[in-house]
């Protein structure tokens, strides 16, 4: 299928020998090649050829789409090492990044379509959830000084640096960083919710004897509370919220709304548009109308 009948010109071109160099590898210097070895008439070929030209031109000009009709450049298809169809190969910066080889899918192209059209702070915010992901928080940690060193007035980076400061313990400094914060910085709320909780049970002990008094005295509300703030505070928020909710159930007006005011602090530190708070924002909805 020609290129033409699937994108716009300025997002894809046919490559032979004589425009490799300035279509692939200097084009590469300004955004990512994607390069696809491909056979008219061959179906694996044709269907990958129809979904890059589905998800190529909705990245807007941030990749370019580099087509290779084998049949008619056996020297290029042997110089770069293409064994079968078809084949994808992802340029960037002059250097090949990626070899695919065979049928892909939709949301496999599309992730790694997302991977190289980051920005760069993009990419050491995936790297700082990658870190976090696995438990790595001192990782995290140091990316973020090195960002804020890069960007010294950007509050948001220092408001997601006291948020793991609190996790990691180091109450002190996190409560020095947060004071020098604007009271609107990004993420700010976030932070402080997360220091309230630190905040509620640092005095109370271990939160295995807060559940051991929340299961054996399971009518009093003050036990439950600090049981559900110390799961907060060791990030087990779902669990938190769980205690929480029975609480409402038990007695929504227990000192003086203080299960309701809690969850919605809860809905603050996991931020807008988190698919727990909403969902659990729900469960309370209901359960107070």
């Amino acid at each position: 299928m020609p290129a033409n009948e699937m994108s716009s010109g300025d997002f894809v071109t046919e490559i032979t020998a004589q425009n490799f160099q300035t279509d692939v590898v200097e084009k590469s210097q300004q955004v990512p090649v994607i390069m696809e070895f491909y056979a008219e008439g061959a179906a694996p070929s044709d269907e990958l050829s129809k979904l890059l030209g589905t998800l190529i031109p909705s990245y807007q000009g941030k990749l370019f789409w580099a087509r290779v009709n084998v049949q008619a450049n056996q020297q290029l298809v042997q110089q770069l090492g293409v064994r079968g169809l078809p084949t994808l190969k992802v340029v960037k910066g002059g250097q090949l990044l990626d070899n695919l080889e065979g049928p892909q899918t939709q949301g496999a192209l599309s992730a790694l379509f997302d991977q190289l059209t980051m920005s760069e702070g993009d990419q050491i915010r995936a790297q700082i959830a990658e870190y976090l992901s696995v438990g790595d928080r001192e990782s995290a940690m140091a990316m973020l000084r090195e960002m804020m060193v890069q960007e010294p007035l950007n509050a948001s980076l220092k408001a997601e640096l006291c948020d793991l400061m609190i996790q990691a313990n180091q109450i002190q400094e996190a409560e020095a960083l947060l004071a020098s914060l604007p009271a609107d910085a990004e993420g700010i709320e976030k932070a402080k919710s997360r220091l309230h909780f630190v905040q509620q049970v640092s005095d109370l002990g271990p939160i295995e004897a807060l559940e051991a008094l929340a299961i054996s005295n399971p009518d009093d509300q003050s036990h439950l509370y600090h049981f559900a703030c110390a799961l907060v505070a060791a990030d087990q928020i779902e669990a938190g919220l769980q205690v929480l909710l029975d609480m409402l159930r038990r007695d929504k007006s227990w000192s003086e709304d203080k299960a309701r005011q809690t969850m919605i602090r809860v809905f603050e530190l996991l931020g807008k548009g988190d698919p727990m708070a909403s969902t659990y924002r729900r469960k309370m909805f209901t359960l107070m109308h």
